[in-house]
């Protein structure tokens, strides 16, 4: 796992190093004269945020599959320490299932720990450290660049600059080598790809049209993207199948902004096999045994303090009232951030800043908490006809699963008073038959209901119930305008 992620942190800078070839600052953009300017900026840089999206489409001409996943990611280079954050959405069969994805990835003496959040179920993995891997990320990104070099001069610089996250960049369209995208669709995080039928080995020996664009500022990374539809459309063919899209995206949030990732106490905890060794190992070592015990009292008040809001007569019976009651709130979709934090939580700005540029009918995950620990997951999008802040964005989604409310005192009821808890019977009384159901025998069922009044695609509801118990475990819903 730790190799891939390497290939997943490589794959950008890669980009950033092939930017050289064609921007500098006082120089003709020629490869030759700026490759050095550029490799000298990157040997500088120590951490980075980002932003990964993946998206698929295809038919069998009967029915359509598609896949779509959005993926917030920081690492430090150095180190290779990693944590990503985000979802997967996948449509088959008209059937649309949904499941958020977390992973932390630290190294530690000789072993790469990994842990995986997937449906609403963490998992831990160990890895030894291989004699390949003793080096920090920084020297992968070096040999990608000199393969890259040598093929230098088939990418052209565009005339016009574009833009991202509003601010200026240089665009270079070309094309990479199929074998640096195969090595990062061979990410886990990734893995349903392979599921779908889009076998990475396919990706060797072709190449793929990429564009990149280029801070010009600095001379950093500020978007790769790849159009894999036409290196993957033989392999599909033979499997009786017709490519509609494929891409993948890299968007450079930050630079040098990530000092330290550490996995959380209660992440290491929810794995039902982690050791007490691996859990000692990210305690604050400065706090006595005393004083650790004192820490935990009180945040057991503080998490106790607030008690759980009673269902509001505001709230909606129907799924397709787009209310949400947040505490003591009720709020409709889509909502302005200020109304949301209003309710008692608050937009993590340090993961996702609220200046950060959401794209025309395009949507950014957001994280919102409350003061003891509990998050809710929020789309924030743009329905507008230009480029704006994340602030300046409408909530056009809510999610909440059990996983992330359980410290207590968070209330986040759906309509007809649907929360975590409900039982499936409860839900099926109040929202009636599902647009789609989904049952899983690993865990459990999923149940889909879509505004067919809505020319929104997206706008609807989804519930997930847990195998064991049938209780609600994970809910969302949307409704964009």
């Amino acid at each position: 796992m730790k190799r891939r992620t390497k290939k997943l942190v490589a794959l950008g800078m890669t980009a950033a190093m092939t930017a050289g070839l064609v921007a500098g600052c006082g120089k003709k953009a020629t490869p030759e004269s700026l490759l050095t300017d550029m490799a000298k900026n990157l040997a500088e840089v120590e951490s980075l945020m980002a932003n990964i999206g993946v998206g698929m489409e295809m038919t069998d001409g009967t029915d359509t599959m598609g896949f779509e996943m959005k993926m917030d990611l920081e690492t430090i280079l150095k180190t290779e320490d990693t944590h990503a954050k985000g979802e997967m959405n996948i449509e088959m069969m008209g059937s649309k299932i949904g499941t958020e994805i977390e992973l932390y990835s630290v190294k530690e003496d000789d072993k790469y720990v990994t842990y995986m959040k997937a449906a609403d179920q963490w998992t831990k993995e160990e890895t030894d450290v291989e004699d390949g891997d003793s080096e920090d990320a920084s020297g992968d990104f070096e040999k990608v660049a000199e393969d890259i070099a040598k093929s230098a001069d088939a990418f052209t610089l565009s005339e016009e600059k574009t833009e991202v996250d509003g601010k200026k960049c240089f665009e270079l369209k070309g094309k990479i080598d199929g074998s640096e995208v195969s090595d990062l669709m061979e990410d886990e995080m990734m893995g349903d790809l392979s599921s779908a039928g889009m076998d990475s080995d396919a990706l060797d020996g072709v190449t793929i049209p990429c564009t990149m664009e280029i801070y010009e500022e600095d001379l950093l990374p500020a978007k790769i993207s790849f159009d894999m539809k036409s290196a993957m459309a033989d392999m599909a063919e033979e499997s009786g199948l017709e490519i509609g899209e494929f891409y993948m995206d890299v968007t450079y949030v930050e630079f040098d902004s990530v000092d330290e990732i550490k996995v959380p106490k209660n992440v290491i905890e929810a794995v039902e096999d982690s050791d007490s060794g691996l859990s000692a190992l990210y305690e604050d070592d400065s706090d006595s045994k005393e004083e650790k015990n004192d820490k935990d009292s009180d945040d057991k008040e503080k998490g106790q303090a607030k008690e759980p809001a009673k269902q509001s007569g505001e709230l909606g019976k129907t799924w397709d009232s787009y209310t949400v009651q947040i505490n003591d709130k009720v709020l409709t979709l889509p909502c302005t951030l200020a109304e949301l934090e209003s309710a008692g939580v608050t937009l993590d700005r340090e993961y996702t800043p609220e200046d950060y540029v959401v794209n025309v009918e395009e949507y950014e995950l957001a994280w919102f908490m409350d003061g003891n620990g509990n998050e809710i997951t929020v789309e924030m999008v743009n329905m507008t006809d230009k480029p704006i802040a994340l602030k300046d964005c409408v909530v056009g989604g809510i999610s909440v699963d059990a996983y992330s409310v359980e410290e207590g005192g968070l209330t986040v009821i759906f309509p007809g008073g649907i929360q975590i808890g409900s039982t499936e019977a409860d839900v099926l009384a109040a929202y009636g038959e599902p647009s789609d159901t989904y049952e899983s025998e690993e865990y459990g069922n999923s149940f889909m209901w879509y505004d067919e009044n809505s020319e929104n695609y997206y706008d609807g509801c989804s519930i997930d119930t847990e195998l064991e118990t049938g209780l609600v475990d994970s809910m969302s819903l949307t409704h964009y305008e």
